[in-house]
């Protein structure tokens, strides 16, 4: 058996758990309509960017299938490649943080929703948005009921127990760094 075969192993073990939390984050993430939300993205708006999501999965992907390569043949400079591609997706990863936080699930049942004019006035208010709801006092009504039905509602009963859903992406970006540190071992191991 070669040197640092175990460790390859386990980078794999490492990764296939890393890809799986991420597919269950994407599948979380289109199934909340972030993939709606992001081909209709309007421009300075914070919402998690396709090519992005994309690339990030792709270079993963592309790492994982010459890290297999690796395992299977012991072909180091396939181990190399995946390592090359293992970086910039992880930088990727990251990236996503910033936006994808907090981590994207259903709405809670009984929190309250806004309806009408005032469902698009809701988040930040362009200055040209500011000004339509100064001039029209129908829509000027809506949104201050719309906000006084959102702060002023009581707040929903909260259900004993842990909120787990955030150690799903903790976990992703811990393995994730833990799959690179042991491919890197890996490869230094296997010369």
């Amino acid at each position: 058996m070669q040197a640092g075969h175990s460790l390859a192993v386990g980078t794999l073990v490492t990764w296939l758990v890393t890809e799986a939390l991420g597919a269950f984050m994407v599948l979380g993430w289109a199934a909340s309509g972030g993939a709606r939300a992001a081909r209709r993205r309007p421009a300075g708006e914070e919402v998690m960017s396709l090519p992005v999501l994309i690339g990030h999965a792709a270079l993963n992907a592309a790492g994982l299938l010459c890290w297999i390569i690796f395992l299977s043949a012991w072909v180091k400079p396939a181990a190399w490649i995946a390592l090359g591609l293992m970086a910039p997706a992880i930088g990727l990863g990251i990236s996503t943080v910033t936006i994808w936080t907090p981590y994207p699930g259903p709405r809670r049942r009984g929190q309250p929703t806004v309806a009408g004019p005032a469902a698009e006035l809701m988040g930040v208010l362009p200055d040209e948005l500011v000004k339509r709801a100064l001039e029209d006092e129908k829509l000027s009504r809506s949104l201050v009921e719309g906000l006084l039905q959102r702060n002023l509602a009581p707040a929903p009963a909260r259900s004993v127990g842990w909120n787990l859903r955030p150690l799903v992406p903790l976990s992703h970006g811990v393995l994730a760094i833990a799959t690179f540190v042991l491919a890197i071992l890996a490869v230094v191991a296997a010369g």
